[in-house]
């Protein structure tokens, strides 16, 4: 079996809308050149689609026409690169999804291992920001709750006290370790002020804080926050007002 039938026949595998790239297909580490040839010529066959710049998909056939790949497929697309998980959804979509704003956004941000950039679809665009911290698939859910403190102030309709506790409850249910873990990257990736509210929900659920976080802070810094003081007793000690 030559190179342009292997790819026929991985592609013929694939499930319609999802996206691919060259280096997914099984050939191309052998071939790379007579891979992308034997794609393009299937492209110009309407028997793949491309999306963008080297990412390909198998359209699905409806009743209006060939239909592109969902959402969720797209968002997928940027997410991994070669079956590696690479970023992880950040920004308004994910502070919707958390129930911290009732805004849906069109645009659904991304932090990822790599540059900067925008692709616009059809239905949502994509912008790419640089991420914090390597990202891989044990830390994502807890990156999203620091950045969910990094923004705290910002997410528009929304309250501080209940979004606090919102992730107050999120870091409640985590594993001891995760929460470990989340210190470290506070420690580690974050401003100050998430450094102070992340002693402040751990405060808050009685939870062991170690001695390095609090030495990580300038004593003299207020961070003003605007919190209900009878919700929140502990935040005096973290110099949040």
């Amino acid at each position: 079996m030559n190179i342009a039938q292997t790819v026929q026949q991985g592609i013929a595998n694939m499930p319609a809308g999802q996206i691919f790239g060259y280096q997914e297909l099984e050939s191309y580490a052998q071939s790379p050149a007579a891979v992308i040839k034997a794609v393009n010529r299937l492209v110009s066959e309407e028997q793949l689609a491309r999306i963008s710049k080297g990412k390909f998909y198998v359209p699905k056939k409806g009743l209006l026409g060939a239909r592109k790949p969902s959402d969720g497929e797209l968002v997928r697309s940027v997410l991994y690169k070669e079956g590696r998980l690479r970023g992880y959804v950040t920004g308004l979509s994910l502070y919707n999804q958390l129930g911290l704003t009732t805004q849906m956004p069109r645009t659904v941000t991304i932090a990822l291992n790599g540059g900067r950039q925008e692709k616009e679809f059809a239905t949502i665009r994509i912008r790419t920001v640089v991420t914090r911290a390597p990202v891989d698939e044990k830390n994502v859910k807890i990156l999203q709750y620091l950045d969910a403190l990094k923004d705290i102030k910002t997410i528009p309709d929304s309250n501080i006290d209940l979004s606090l506790k919102i992730v107050r409850r999120k870091i409640s249910e985590l594993s001891e370790n995760e929460q470990s873990f989340l210190i470290s990257l506070a420690e580690k990736y974050y401003t100050p002020q998430v450094r102070a509210l992340v002693g402040l929900l751990f405060s808050s659920l009685r939870m062991v804080i170690p001695e390095s976080l609090k030495l990580s802070l300038n004593p003299t810094t207020t961070y003003k926050l605007r919190l209900d003081g009878r919700e929140w007793p502990m935040s005096k000690d973290w110099n949040i007002r």
